[in-house]
C-alpha cells in the first residue's frame, strides 16, 4: 500500500492538535508496514521524521510555489508520477479538487460551527482570506472519498453542522502519545515536582484556556470543596488568559491555592499527571479530548464533564458530573481528595480503559479505509 500524506504542517516542530494526530498516525501506519510519501512545500523537521520508521516514508518537497497552485496542481500531479493509491490529507483542508486516486480527509470535528461560532463582519465575510478559507474547506470535504473522524458524537456533528453523509464518515479514535503509556519512574516524578514546586497535593488540567475549557467552573467547584492544602494546578494557556482566571480565584479565595504553569515539556508531563490526586477535564465541547487519554494511560484517577464526546471517550475509565451546578463536581472532587480507595479504583479503571485506545488500533482503521477506497477503485474499473 503506498500511500501519499498531506504533511504540509509537518514543517512546524510543535506538538499540538493537527500534528500531534498526524505524526502519531503516520509513525503507526510507516510500523504497520504502508509506504508513506510526504508531500510538502517546505521540507519536514527533522524531530518528526526521526518518529518514522525507516524505509518506510519518502518527502517529496514542491518548494516555495502558491499554496492554491500547490494544492489544486502540484499535489495531485506529483500523486500520479508516484502512482499514489490513496491520498490523506489528516486536517481539515488540503485536499485537490481531483485526484487520479482516492482521497481522505480527517475532520477532528466541526467546532467552528457548533460551538459560538465567531459572526464575522460583512467585510471579514466576504474579504479574500475568507473567501479563500472558505473554498479549501468546502473543497476538501466534498471531494473526499472518506471522511476519518475522532468520535461518534464528531460524526453527529460533522453531518449535522456541515451536511457530510454519514456514509462516507468512519470513526477513528485518537490515542495518547506512546511516552504516556511507558511506566512513570520516582526519578521523573521527583524531577517534575522540583521544577515545578509541586511540593502539595493537587487535582490537575492541562489544554487550552478557552471560554469552552470551562475553567471558571472548575475554580468555583474547587471552592466549593473546601480543600485546605490542596492545590488547583493548570498547565498550558496562554499568559493573556492568566489575569482573568487569578482575578476569580481571588474573589473566591483560593489565589493562594492555584498553579498556572503554562507549557509544560512533555518530558515532564506523564509525571504531572501521575503525581495528582485526579486530572479534571471540565470542557463544554469538545471532538475527542485527547487529554482523557493521556490521563488514563498514566493511570491517574480522570473525572469529566458529561458534555458532547468526553462521556464517549471516558467510558468505564473514570466519573462524569454535570455542568449544571458546581457543588456537583465540588463534592467529587472532596471525596477523591479524602477517599483514598476511591481514587484507587478510578485510577485502575482509567488504566484499563487506556488500552482501548492505541495508534495502533488507530491505524489500524484507518488502513481498513485505505483497502475499502482500494478494492472499490478496482471494481469500478474492471
Amino acid at each position: 500500500m503506498l500511500v501519499g500524506l498531506n504533511a504540509r504542517l509537518l514543517t512546524d516542530p510543535s506538538l499540538r492538535g493537527w500534528n500531534r494526530y498526524t505524526i502519531n498516525l503516520a509513525a503507526a501506519l510507516a510500523d504497520l508496514g504502508v509506504k508513506l510519501i510526504l508531500y510538502t512545500d517546505r521540507p519536514v523537521h527533522e524531530s518528526h521524521l526521526a518518529r518514522l520508521r525507516p524505509g518506510f516514508f519518502e518527502e517529496r518537497v514542491a518548494g516555495e510555489i502558491p499554496y492554491f497552485v500547490w494544492e489544486q496542481r502540484w499535489a495531485p500531479r506529483q500523486c500520479g508520477l508516484d502512482q499514489i493509491d490513496v491520498f490523506h490529507c489528516p486536517f481539515h483542508f488540503g485536499l485537490p479538487w481531483s485526484n487520479a486516486c482516492p482521497q481522505v480527509l480527517t475532520l477532528h470535528d466541526a467546532i467552528d460551527v457548533a460551538f459560538k461560532p465567531r459572526t464575522l463582519s460583512r467585510g471579514e465575510f466576504w474579504s479574500r482570506g475568507a473567501i479563500q478559507t472558505r473554498l479549501h474547506f468546502w473543497i476538501a470535504r466534498n471531494r473526499a472519498d472518506r471522511v476519518a473522524t475522532v468520535s461518534e458524537h464528531a460524526k453527529l456533528d460533522l453531518c449535522r453542522y456541515l451536511g457530510v453523509s454519514s456514509e462516507r464518515i468512519v470513526v477513528t479514535p485518537e490515542a495518547a502519545d506512546p511516552l504516556f503509556h511507558r511506566p512513570v519512574e520516582a526519578l521523573d516524578r521527583e524531577r517534575a515536582r522540583t521544577t515545578h514546586t509541586l511540593d502539595r497535593p493537587y487535582f490537575f488540567y492541562v489544554g487550552g484556556w478557552e471560554e469552552r475549557k470551562n475553567l471558571p467552573f472548575l475554580l468555583q467547584a474547587f471552592a466549593a470543596a473546601e480543600l485546605p492544602g490542596v492545590e488547583l494546578v493548570f498547565g498550558g494557556g496562554k499568559a493573556t488568559e492568566r489575569e482573568a482566571l487569578v482575578a476569580q480565584a481571588r474573589e473566591l479565595g483560593i489565589d493562594d491555592r492555584l498553579r498556572l504553569l503554562g507549557w509544560i515539556d512533555e518530558r515532564d508531563l506523564p509525571a504531572i499527571y501521575a503525581g495528582a490526586l485526579a486530572f479534571v477535564y471540565p470542557s463544554v465541547y469538545e471532538g475527542f479530548g485527547l487529554q482523557l487519554c493521556e490521563a488514563m494511560a498514566v493511570g491517574v484517577a480522570t473525572i469529566a464533564s458529561r458534555a458532547t464526546s468526553l462521556p464517549e471517550v471516558l467510558g468505564s475509565g473514570g466519573a462524569t458530573f454535570g455542568l449544571e451546578d458546581p457543588a456537583e463536581l465540588g463534592g467529587l472532587l472532596k471525596k477523591i481528595a479524602h477517599d483514598e480507595s476511591f481514587r484507587s479504583d478510578l485510577a485502575c479503571r482509567a488504566k484499563t480503559r487506556s488500552a482501548d485506545f492505541t495508534w495502533k488500533k488507530t491505524a489500524e482503521k484507518t488502513l481498513e479505509i485505505y483497502e475499502e477506497l482500494v478494492r472499490t477503485r478496482g471494481k469500478r474499473r474492471r
